[in-house]
């Protein structure tokens, strides 16, 4: 059974395995934390990962902002949106009325036109009628005597009076009948013009409605506009403040590049005085044409002694910084993930790291993986259950390849010389 785990300085929430590290993920993995921190000599970096945080701080505080903006600049637009639904609605009714009080007006005036010729009619009547009524008082009540008088027979003279009275009658119905037409027209005249003030009515209303809702657009247009420069202020800010950070950012790798070609340097002016004897479990096998950093992280893979059972992780990072090359901190999961891109065997080089992000042999080791350094010559160097081995490349590719596949690749991205 193996236990491993993060160096000794891993902050207490380490990331679980994934496949894909985040931008600010590979930032604090390449120059946070665990960027780089030489034994010798001693690197002081003007850019600090304090600085890079604050600043990455800043800058996601704005982009909250920013979407906070852009939220609202959403709700104002749909308000806008359905504010212009409802004027269009009311413009429509709007339309539909008018189209309605025409109508009216229409039959308002087709009912004027036959109460006009009722009214022609009844005065055509009441003309014959006056007529009539004229000639018979002028004549007075000779006609209808003599008409009386010169009936042959009692019959002829019920017969005569019986047609006076029925012309009596004709008249006064045919006069009372054109009066009740009038009558019915001017109602429903009076009704047509009661819908039309009714319509009217509800036109006006609606008319104010629609220059509320006028209203109440101009003042939506007018706070979206102001949302909508606020919105591209907090963009450009946003966009200052990522710029901020990635100069940051750029600063801190240039000191470390700067940092590594001194390492390096250093490395390869005291490799020729290196020790070829090891401690911790074996002594150093370095191949025939290895030299400088490499040859030095080599060295110190068998030079450096354990670092306690579950820190596999913490003993890479102390090969690489007791050979020069830089402290890289991070779990085996954190270190795999970050820097192993190869499974071709033909492709592993003396002073890379080989690693897991999972395999069986503990509940730790399941969540952080497991780490070693490949010396050349087909074997591992790696700390295990508290004892550093050297293992062949094969067996360590069986042993830990279990769960997940081995990769390999150059810790931090630095290839060693």
């Amino acid at each position: 059974m193996h236990t491993h785990g993060t160096s000794s300085r891993r902050a207490s929430n380490a990331l679980a395995p994934a496949r894909t590290v985040t931008r600010r993920d590979a930032f604090r993995l390449l120059i946070g934390a665990g960027a780089l921190a030489f034994a010798s000599p001693v690197a002081a970096f003007a850019t600090s990962q304090s600085d890079i945080d604050a600043a990455q701080s800043d800058a996601d505080a704005a982009q909250a902002q920013l979407d906070q903006i852009g939220q609202e600049v959403s709700d104002l637009s749909a308000q806008l949106s359905d504010t212009v639904g409802q004027i269009d609605d009311v413009s429509a009714q709007i339309d539909q009325t008018q189209s309605d009080i025409d109508a009216k007006q229409a039959d308002i005036e087709a009912k004027q036109e036959d109460i006009d010729t009722t009214q022609k009619e009844i005065e055509q009547k009441q003309e014959v009628l006056g007529q009539r009524m004229s000639a018979a008082f002028k004549s007075g009540n000779a006609s209808t005597i003599d008409l009386l008088l010169s009936s042959a027979s009692f019959e002829e003279l019920t017969s005569n009076i019986y047609y006076l009275d029925k012309v009596s009658e004709q008249d006064n119905a045919m006069i009372e009948e054109v009066k009740s037409l009038k009558a019915d027209l001017e109602i429903q005249k009076a009704q047509l013009e009661d819908d039309k003030a009714t319509l009217e009515t509800k036109q006006a209303d609606l008319t104010t409605q629609k220059d509320q809702l006028n209203q109440l657009k101009s003042s939506q247009e007018s706070q979206l506009a102001d949302v909508q420069a606020k919105q591209q202020e907090a963009q450009d800010l946003v966009d200052q403040l990522n710029s901020n950070v990635q100069t940051l950012i750029d600063q801190r790798n240039a000191e470390l590049l700067a940092a590594q070609e001194e390492a390096r340097r250093v490395a390869s002016y005291s490799s020729s005085g290196s020790s070829s004897g090891g401690s911790a479990g074996g002594s150093a096998n370095i191949s025939s044409g290895t030299s400088g950093s490499q040859a030095a992280v080599i060295s110190a893979a068998y030079s450096t002694g354990s670092t306690g059972a579950g820190f596999c992780a913490a003993w890479v990072s102390n090969v690489f910084a007791n050979a020069g090359v830089g402290t890289f901190y991070g779990n085996a999961c954190d270190m795999y993930w970050a820097y192993c891109s190869s499974s071709d065997r033909s492709s592993i080089q003396a002073g890379m790291i080989i690693a897991v992000p999972t395999e069986p042999y503990s509940a730790a080791a399941r969540i952080y993986g497991h780490i070693g350094i490949y010396v050349g010559n087909g074997t591992v160097r790696h700390c295990a259950s508290g004892v550093v081995m050297t293992q062949s490349l094969d067996s360590w590719i069986s042993e830990f390849g279990v769960t997940s596949t081995p990769r390999w690749g150059w810790l931090g991205g630095v290839a060693l010389a």
